[in-house]
């Protein structure tokens, strides 16, 4: 089990240290996830270095505390941990919005960033596609107004059976949910009832959110500074994520010489969850050969 520590910066902010020797590695969730997204793969991966999951700002167990959730908000939360923690350039592992948190990351302070790997992260819509359940849980929380309300109605309904609303989440996330570990969906199910009880839930959400759509919208600003990364970066694609299309994670590829693309069949949004062996065998070797190549730089 990981030990759970609390750290101040400019706020609390909480972290699952794996502990693991050498190299750090900061695994970063996505949006309405937390440190328990990596339950199935931080331990293996602490084999390789020193590994911390961060909880986001209003995420997990990290509150708000009279911060925004927003993405560059993220991002300085990051650069001011990796900057407090560790003495050397780190591996960050993002998954959906904690990949744009990551190349945000890349960007602003490249000197912190050994390599990326992006799983599944929120990109700009290259390929449009009628998702009626995404559009649901994703866009409709973007319309003033309505959309807080209706994010309420949801939160409301995960207080009450949150199993039922996990089971919801996990229809748009997997193509079989049956695949996550038992271990792993009960460590989810925990966070579930317990973020069911946090009254800052439907103010994170709908803050990184709205912050997620406007970067994004930009496709040609979006494209300009992901060129200008440094970092080696992989990104780890499920083809049948319904939230990411596969055509985004092509298109970004396209943008940075230095990006690498791996395409994982028949896998959804999550797939250090749904399929980590597959994940662990991809993304492992890969940082090995990254830190090599960075230590011989």
């Amino acid at each position: 089990m990981p030990e759970s520590l609390e750290r101040d910066l400019g706020g609390p902010v909480h972290v699952a240290d794996h502990r693991g020797r050498g190299r750090p590695l900061l695994l970063i969730h996505g949006l309405g996830g937390s440190h328990v997204n990596w339950s199935a793969v931080a331990d293996p991966l602490a084999e390789t270095g020193s590994v911390r999951a961060i909880d986001l700002i209003g995420f997990g167990y990290t509150p708000l505390a009279g911060r925004s959730s927003a993405v560059d908000r993220q991002r300085d939360l990051c650069i001011d941990y990796l900057r407090s923690e560790f003495d050397e350039p780190a591996a960050l592992i993002g998954n959906s919005m904690g990949g744009l948190v990551a190349l945000r990351i890349a960007h602003a302070a490249p000197e912190l960033v050994e390599s990326l790997v992006l799983v599944d992260p929120a990109l700009p819509v290259i390929r449009p596609r009628l998702d009626a359940d995404v559009l649901k849980g994703l866009v409709l929380p973007l319309v003033p107004g309505i959309g807080p309300r209706s994010f309420e109605r949801r939160h409301a309904a995960a207080m009450d059976d949150p199993s039922s609303y996990l089971s919801e989440l996990y229809d748009m996330l997997f193509v079989d949910a049956s695949r996550v570990r038992p271990e792993d969906a009960r460590l989810a199910l925990d966070m579930a009832r317990r973020r069911a009880e946090m009254p800052w839930v439907t103010d994170a959400f709908v803050d990184a959110a709205r912050s997620i759509f406007l970067i994004l919208s930009r496709r040609r600003h979006f494209a300009r500074w992901v060129g200008e990364i440094t970092a080696p970066t992989l990104v780890v694609q499920g083809e049948k994520d319904r939230l990411v299309d596969v055509a985004s994670a092509r298109w970004l590829v396209e943008r940075n010489d230095r990006f690498d693309l791996e395409v994982f069949d028949d896998i959804g949004h999550v797939p250090q969850l749904e399929c980590p062996e597959r994940f662990l065998e991809t993304v492992t070797p890969w940082l090995a050969e990254t830190a090599e190549a960075a230590s011989r730089s």
